[in-house]
Protein backbone atom coordinates (compact mmCIF):
# COMPACT_ATOMS: atom_id res chain seq x y z
CA UNK A 1 0.00 0.00 0.00
CA UNK A 2 3.05 2.39 1.00
CA UNK A 3 3.93 2.38 -3.00
CA UNK A 4 0.53 3.11 -4.18
CA UNK A 5 -0.33 5.90 -1.11
CA UNK A 6 3.30 7.81 -1.78
CA UNK A 7 3.13 9.16 -4.99
CA UNK A 8 -0.59 10.00 -4.69
CA UNK A 9 -0.13 11.97 -1.56
CA UNK A 10 3.24 13.61 -3.85
CA UNK A 11 0.58 14.81 -6.69
CA UNK A 12 -2.02 15.85 -4.76
CA UNK A 13 0.74 18.47 -2.56
CA UNK A 14 2.59 19.18 -6.27
CA UNK A 15 -0.84 20.02 -7.70
CA UNK A 16 -2.06 22.20 -4.86
CA UNK A 17 -0.44 26.24 -4.80
CA UNK A 18 1.28 27.24 -1.92
CA UNK A 19 -0.66 29.63 0.50
CA UNK A 20 -0.13 32.66 0.33
CA UNK A 21 -0.38 35.30 3.59
CA UNK A 22 -1.48 38.89 2.13
CA UNK A 23 -4.97 39.56 3.44
CA UNK A 24 -4.98 41.30 0.14
CA UNK A 25 -5.49 38.13 -1.89
CA UNK A 26 -8.49 36.78 -0.54
CA UNK A 27 -12.08 37.12 -1.79
CA UNK A 28 -14.76 38.89 0.46
CA UNK A 29 -18.05 36.82 0.91
CA UNK A 30 -19.14 33.82 2.50
CA UNK A 31 -17.23 30.51 3.66
CA UNK A 32 -17.85 27.27 4.84
CA UNK A 33 -16.22 25.28 7.64
CA UNK A 34 -13.68 22.79 5.52
CA UNK A 35 -14.66 19.80 7.88
CA UNK A 36 -12.09 17.30 6.27
CA UNK A 37 -9.89 20.04 6.99
CA UNK A 38 -11.14 21.35 10.98
CA UNK A 39 -9.36 20.55 13.98
CA UNK A 40 -11.11 21.57 17.72
CA UNK A 41 -10.45 20.23 21.24
CA UNK A 42 -10.42 21.30 24.62
CA UNK A 43 -7.72 20.79 27.29
CA UNK A 44 -8.14 20.53 31.08
CA UNK A 45 -5.49 19.89 33.67
CA UNK A 46 -5.86 16.64 35.70
CA UNK A 47 -4.68 16.64 39.47
CA UNK A 48 -2.37 19.33 38.20
CA UNK A 49 -0.39 16.97 36.47
CA UNK A 50 -1.16 16.24 33.31
CA UNK A 51 -3.15 18.16 30.31
CA UNK A 52 -6.41 16.00 29.20
CA UNK A 53 -7.30 16.98 25.89
CA UNK A 54 -10.13 15.99 23.84
CA UNK A 55 -11.39 16.46 20.46
CA UNK A 56 -14.83 17.23 19.09
CA UNK A 57 -15.39 15.37 15.69
CA UNK A 58 -18.90 16.87 14.71
CA UNK A 59 -18.90 21.03 14.52
CA UNK A 60 -19.43 23.10 11.69
CA UNK A 61 -18.79 26.98 11.06
CA UNK A 62 -20.17 29.91 8.34
CA UNK A 63 -17.79 32.77 8.24
CA UNK A 64 -18.72 35.80 6.55
CA UNK A 65 -15.17 37.53 5.77
CA UNK A 66 -14.14 41.10 5.03
CA UNK A 67 -10.44 41.26 4.24
CA UNK A 68 -10.35 44.96 3.75
CA UNK A 69 -12.38 45.23 6.91
CA UNK A 70 -11.53 42.02 8.77
CA UNK A 71 -13.01 43.81 11.35
CA UNK A 72 -16.28 43.28 10.06
CA UNK A 73 -16.35 39.84 9.36
CA UNK A 74 -18.38 37.40 11.65
CA UNK A 75 -18.20 33.62 12.70
CA UNK A 76 -20.75 31.51 14.22
CA UNK A 77 -19.93 27.69 15.21
CA UNK A 78 -22.17 25.06 16.18
CA UNK A 79 -20.67 22.00 18.03
CA UNK A 80 -22.27 18.73 18.77
CA UNK A 81 -21.45 17.56 22.54
CA UNK A 82 -22.49 13.88 21.39
CA UNK A 83 -19.10 13.46 19.49
CA UNK A 84 -16.02 13.60 21.24
CA UNK A 85 -13.15 11.35 21.20
CA UNK A 86 -11.02 11.14 24.27
CA UNK A 87 -8.26 8.58 23.10
CA UNK A 88 -8.74 7.24 26.55
CA UNK A 89 -7.94 3.39 26.21
CA UNK A 90 -8.96 2.32 29.93
CA UNK A 91 -12.07 0.30 30.18
CA UNK A 92 -14.54 2.76 32.08
CA UNK A 93 -17.32 0.58 32.38
CA UNK A 94 -15.26 -1.86 34.59
CA UNK A 95 -14.19 1.18 36.66
CA UNK A 96 -17.87 2.49 36.96
CA UNK A 97 -20.20 -0.28 36.67
CA UNK A 98 -22.87 1.78 37.47
CA UNK A 99 -22.31 4.72 35.60
CA UNK A 100 -24.31 3.04 32.29
CA UNK A 101 -21.91 4.44 30.16
CA UNK A 102 -19.75 2.08 28.06
CA UNK A 103 -16.43 4.28 27.33
CA UNK A 104 -14.78 7.40 28.35
CA UNK A 105 -16.12 8.89 25.02
CA UNK A 106 -19.65 8.31 25.91
CA UNK A 107 -19.60 9.30 29.54
CA UNK A 108 -17.93 12.96 28.26
CA UNK A 109 -20.67 13.58 26.46
CA UNK A 110 -23.70 12.58 28.79
CA UNK A 111 -22.69 12.27 31.80
CA UNK A 112 -24.71 15.95 33.57
CA UNK A 113 -20.99 16.64 35.26
CA UNK A 114 -19.39 16.65 31.81
CA UNK A 115 -20.96 17.61 28.74
CA UNK A 116 -24.65 16.61 29.25
CA UNK A 117 -25.65 16.47 26.07
CA UNK A 118 -28.34 14.34 25.91
CA UNK A 119 -30.50 17.70 27.64
CA UNK A 120 -28.11 20.02 25.78
CA UNK A 121 -27.41 18.71 22.32
CA UNK A 122 -25.85 21.86 20.73
CA UNK A 123 -22.89 23.97 21.75
CA UNK A 124 -22.48 27.79 19.69
CA UNK A 125 -20.67 30.14 19.11
CA UNK A 126 -21.67 33.29 17.52
CA UNK A 127 -19.45 36.20 17.17
CA UNK A 128 -20.30 40.21 17.90
CA UNK A 129 -17.09 41.53 17.21
CA UNK A 130 -13.85 41.77 16.31
CA UNK A 131 -10.52 43.58 16.33
CA UNK A 132 -7.19 43.16 14.42
CA UNK A 133 -3.85 43.12 16.29
CA UNK A 134 -1.65 42.88 13.56
CA UNK A 135 -1.01 42.19 9.67
CA UNK A 136 -1.92 38.19 10.27
CA UNK A 137 -3.44 38.29 13.79
CA UNK A 138 -6.67 39.49 15.73
CA UNK A 139 -9.69 38.95 18.36
CA UNK A 140 -12.82 37.93 17.88
CA UNK A 141 -15.46 38.28 20.89
CA UNK A 142 -18.46 36.54 20.63
CA UNK A 143 -21.17 34.81 23.04
CA UNK A 144 -21.04 31.33 23.85
CA UNK A 145 -23.64 29.24 25.08
CA UNK A 146 -22.82 25.93 26.96
CA UNK A 147 -24.64 23.85 29.18
CA UNK A 148 -27.69 26.57 28.32
CA UNK A 149 -25.50 29.17 29.64
CA UNK A 150 -24.20 32.07 27.13
CA UNK A 151 -21.30 34.17 28.52
CA UNK A 152 -19.39 36.19 26.17
CA UNK A 153 -15.72 34.68 25.29
CA UNK A 154 -12.80 36.60 23.12
CA UNK A 155 -10.54 34.44 21.26
CA UNK A 156 -7.27 35.49 19.71
CA UNK A 157 -7.22 34.36 16.08
CA UNK A 158 -4.26 34.09 13.24
CA UNK A 159 -4.75 34.10 9.67
CA UNK A 160 -2.45 31.32 8.28
CA UNK A 161 -3.09 31.90 4.23
CA UNK A 162 -4.91 31.70 1.84
CA UNK A 163 -5.00 29.23 -1.58
CA UNK A 164 -6.66 27.88 -4.34
CA UNK A 165 -7.11 24.02 -4.64
CA UNK A 166 -7.60 23.11 -8.48
CA UNK A 167 -10.23 20.89 -7.37
CA UNK A 168 -12.41 23.42 -5.93
CA UNK A 169 -12.89 25.31 -9.25
CA UNK A 170 -10.76 28.24 -8.38
CA UNK A 171 -12.74 29.19 -5.31
CA UNK A 172 -10.38 30.36 -2.27
CA UNK A 173 -9.46 28.15 0.82
CA UNK A 174 -8.11 30.16 3.87
CA UNK A 175 -7.08 29.29 6.85
CA UNK A 176 -7.03 30.09 10.77
CA UNK A 177 -6.07 28.68 14.11
CA UNK A 178 -7.52 30.27 17.47
CA UNK A 179 -7.59 29.97 21.19
CA UNK A 180 -9.13 30.57 24.11
CA UNK A 181 -9.42 29.77 27.58
CA UNK A 182 -12.59 29.89 29.54
CA UNK A 183 -13.75 29.11 32.95
CA UNK A 184 -16.23 26.39 33.30
CA UNK A 185 -17.47 27.22 36.68
CA UNK A 186 -19.29 30.22 34.93
CA UNK A 187 -21.55 27.93 32.64
CA UNK A 188 -22.27 25.93 35.90
CA UNK A 189 -19.63 22.94 35.82
CA UNK A 190 -18.42 22.89 38.92
CA UNK A 191 -17.68 18.87 39.14
CA UNK A 192 -14.66 17.18 40.24
CA UNK A 193 -13.48 20.51 41.27
CA UNK A 194 -9.61 19.73 42.86
CA UNK A 195 -9.03 17.31 40.37
CA UNK A 196 -10.30 19.33 37.17
CA UNK A 197 -9.20 22.63 36.62
CA UNK A 198 -11.33 25.26 36.32
CA UNK A 199 -9.55 26.89 33.73
CA UNK A 200 -10.35 25.24 30.00
CA UNK A 201 -8.44 25.57 27.06
CA UNK A 202 -10.27 25.55 23.59
CA UNK A 203 -7.98 25.64 20.42
CA UNK A 204 -9.48 25.69 16.62
CA UNK A 205 -7.34 24.88 13.75
CA UNK A 206 -9.18 24.99 9.75
CA UNK A 207 -9.55 25.77 6.44
CA UNK A 208 -13.14 27.62 5.24
CA UNK A 209 -14.14 27.14 1.92
CA UNK A 210 -15.56 29.95 -0.25
CA UNK A 211 -19.61 28.97 -1.02
CA UNK A 212 -20.42 28.86 -4.52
Amino acid sequence: MRSIIAPAAAIAILAAPAAAQSLEDVAAGSYSLDNNHAFLTWTVVHNGLSDYTVNFTDFDANLDFNPEDPASSSIEVTIDPMEVETNYPGDYKAGHPDSGFESWNEALAKDDRFLNGDEYGEIKFVSTGAETTGDTTGTVTGDLTFLGVTKPVTMDVTYNGITNYPWYDGRDTIGFTATTTISRSEFGQESLAGMISDDVMIEFSGEFLQDQ
